[in-house]
């Protein structure tokens, strides 16, 4: 290491943990990266990713020049203004012949990851007047914003308080592998679980299909069925209920529906939920009744607990249980954080119930953003409001929306789709037009817009700590610029005429002023407090008493209406004697963001009794579609699971799924609990 060694304290945008890390530049170059213990909410946790995201600066395949479909089919290099000049004319074209709705934006995984993009792409989406902001917020923390906004009356991130519970119930996959999944940002709680064992000797309970390292240290693991952490809800619900396992008090005081809520899990037995599970009745009693003594206790949901045909009534159970025990908004439970900068009233002005709704699902726009698993449909249905020009970033919909052959049929029909990205994913071979943009490691962002999903109140900004290719831009500035060659007018909004002016303006106007009187009025940063080294303003602890709810009558409300009419038509999980097994892909073995990021092909993980070897090529198949992959077998899982990891790997998971099985009330799609097959190849 030579002396002119410098580290950059930076946050990590590449996963859902923005995790706090220093940047190591070595001779004007960056060379790694390692944990900042300085930070205080990763405290020096690091992993793999953020050095492996390295070679993807110079991969091949990187994006470094606009490119356009030619009349041979080929993508071939063009200038910029070409660029930007084709696309505003279409779009412009696309809009005054068909109308706003016409047009969307696919808003990828990245966009949740940025502050920034994030709100220039909302900005763009509103100031052009469509409601089909195609947002992957329905992949992970879409389904409980929903249900918070139901019982609170704003959808506000509620944080898992797992560090100070004395009773933890984890769902999901293991989160020591990856991390700890939607809304908990740079939170690693290992270390603190280890503590509280040893000092006040809290409990962990793992459900989970798989048995993964976290179990070894867990008091209990309930090896429960893929996709069915609904009815694991629904039976610790049951059991709480039914043996009067609930705060009077503080239901008295600060809730309204009990008596609903009763009527309505009245079928919903512990044993026919039990079975549903895989489990014996006794096992969710049990939990059940621990959780409702313990002085506190916490439910945390990982990837994929949370999602699925019943995903918003899966996020109803689960913010229902903390609230019969009294752990809703208080520590050691679960707790809403305003940030340094506080976004509730925000929040507030958007709510679901008089927002636009999209043609196919008619899903309101949860914070101004459609699921985008109704992309297909949008573009392949008939009418006078039928998508047909997309501009997809900060993700590729080939890789993140179920039934990619269907998306990708979806992307054909299209009359022009745009995609702003790194690297040449599959969705580029379904683009008129493919625009580079700058990797996270190369451009600033300010952590504004996620300052809530932390456990102190912070705000962060990371600088870029290394040069771009000359040709790619920060993907927020390339929609500043689409927009402004689109100059959209004022009509056809499907937005109020006051709040489309102000989305224009903020579409085309430079947002780093405008975060800092954000940061200045709100938070009382000032000005030039991020720009020096470690680039954050911490003001320590978050009050987890926080009682922050916008209903009229200041109570949780349990038994919002369009959840208990749904409740009635929920079934038990469906079996297939064709197809013996069940498929989970919500649970990652890596951390990176896409195959740019190297490491090795995730394949299948399979139980060795499963019948077929280790290491042969298999084919998994659903009703939906089929896939070949490598099998590996993984002794934790339960024998009648298949592990077929999403997001990371070449294997196109996506197109064993369904593209029109979502739930209806917040549009999250079908990932887990898919009865399957696996064979040889």
């Amino acid at each position: 290491m030579t002396d002119d060694t410098q580290f950059l304290p930076v946050y990590c945008r590449l996963c859902e943990a923005r995790c706090g890390l220093l940047a190591r530049i070595q001779d004007g170059r960056l060379a790694g990266f390692s944990g900042d213990a300085d930070d205080p909410v990763s405290r020096g946790f690091v992993c793999d990713q953020p050095d492996a995201s390295l070679a993807a600066l110079t991969h091949p395949e990187r994006v470094r020049t606009p490119l356009r479909r030619g009349s041979d089919g080929t993508l071939q290099p063009a200038t910029w203004d070409e660029a930007l000049a084709d696309i505003g004319e279409r779009l412009r074209a696309l809009r005054g012949r068909h109308g706003a709705r016409s047009l969307g934006l696919f808003l990828g995984h990245g966009v949740q990851r940025s502050s920034r993009l994030l709100a220039r792409s909302l900005a763009v989406g509103v100031g052009l007047g469509t409601p089909n902001l195609l947002s992957s917020l329905a992949l992970g923390a879409g389904p409980r914003l929903q249900a918070t906004e139901w019982m609170l009356g704003q959808p506000t991130p509620l944080l898992a308080d797992v560090g100070r519970a004395h009773y933890v119930v984890l769902l999901g996959q293991d989160a020591t592998e990856t991390d700890w999944g939607p809304l908990h940002a740079g939170q690693h709680f290992g270390p603190d679980l280890a503590f509280s064992r040893k000092t006040k000797g809290t409990k962990v309970i793992v459900a989970s299909p798989r048995k993964g390292p976290l179990c070894d240290e867990a008091d209990q693991h309930l090896p429960i069925r893929p996709g069915t952490e609904l009815y694991f809800l629904l039976g610790l619900l049951s059991a709480t209920l039914k043996g009067d396992w609930i705060d009077h008090q503080y239901l008295r005081d600060y809730s309204t529906g009990l008596d609903e809520i009763r009527r309505a899990m009245a079928p919903w037995t512990v044993e026919r939920c039990a079975a549903a599970c895989g489990l014996e009745p006794a096992q969710i009693s049990g939990v059940a009744l621990k959780l409702t003594r313990s002085a506190m206790a916490v439910i945390h949901p990982g990837h994929g607990a949370l999602s699925g045909p019943h995903a918003a009534i899966a996020a109803w159970a689960w913010l229902t249980l903390h609230t019969l025990t009294a752990n809703a908004l208080r520590p050691g439970g679960i707790y809403a954080h305003p940030g340094l900068v506080d976004l509730q009233p925000a929040l507030q002005a958007v709510p679901t119930d008089s927002a636009p709704r999209t043609r196919s699902g008619d899903h309101p726009l949860l914070l101004l953003q459609a699921p985008a698993t109704v992309l297909a449909d949008e573009a392949l249905s008939p009418g006078p409001e039928q998508l047909r020009g997309l501009v997809s970033v900060g993700g590729d919909p080939l890789i993140e929306l179920p039934g990619s052959d269907r998306t990708r049929r979806a992307l054909d029909e299209l009359d022009l789709h745009v995609v702003l990205t790194t690297w040449r994913g599959p969705a580029c071979d379904h683009a008129d037009w493919v625009l580079p943009v700058q990797h996270p490691w190369e451009e600033s962002d300010v952590q504004l817009l996620d300052n809530i999903l932390l456990p102190v109140t912070q705000v962060a900004a990371a600088p870029a700590v290394v040069g771009a290719p000359a040709d790619a831009r920060p993907a927020q500035d390339v929609l500043r610029s689409i927009f402004s060659a689109v100059h959209p007018g004022a009509r056809g909004s499907a937005f109020g005429m006051h709040f489309s002016v102000a989305a224009r303006f903020l579409a085309g106007a430079d947002l780093a002023p405008w975060e800092q009187r954000l940061l200045d009025w709100l938070g009382g940063v000032e000005e030039g407090a991020l720009d020096a080294p470690p680039h954050r303003v911490v003001r320590g602890d978050t009050n987890r008493a926080e009682w922050r709810l916008s209903h009229d009558d200041q109570r949780i409300h349990l038994a919002p209406a369009p959840i208990i009419d749904r409740l009635a038509a929920v079934e038990d999980p469906a079996t297939d004697p064709e197809l013996p097994l069940f498929l989970r892909t919500s649970a990652r073995r890596d951390r990176r963001p896409d195959p740019l990021h190297g490491g090795a092909d995730a394949g299948v993980f399979v139980h060795p009794d499963c019948g077929v070897a280790d290491g042969a090529t298999v084919l998994v198949e659903t009703r939906y579609g089929r896939v070949t992959a490598t099998a590996h077998h993984d002794a934790g899982l339960r024998p009648d699971s298949v592990d077929l990891p999403w997001g990371q790997a070449t294997v196109d998971v996506m197109s064993v799924l369904p593209a029109d099985v979502r739930d209806p009330l917040s549009g999250a799609p079908w990932v887990d609990g898919l009865p399957c097959r696996i064979s040889a190849a």
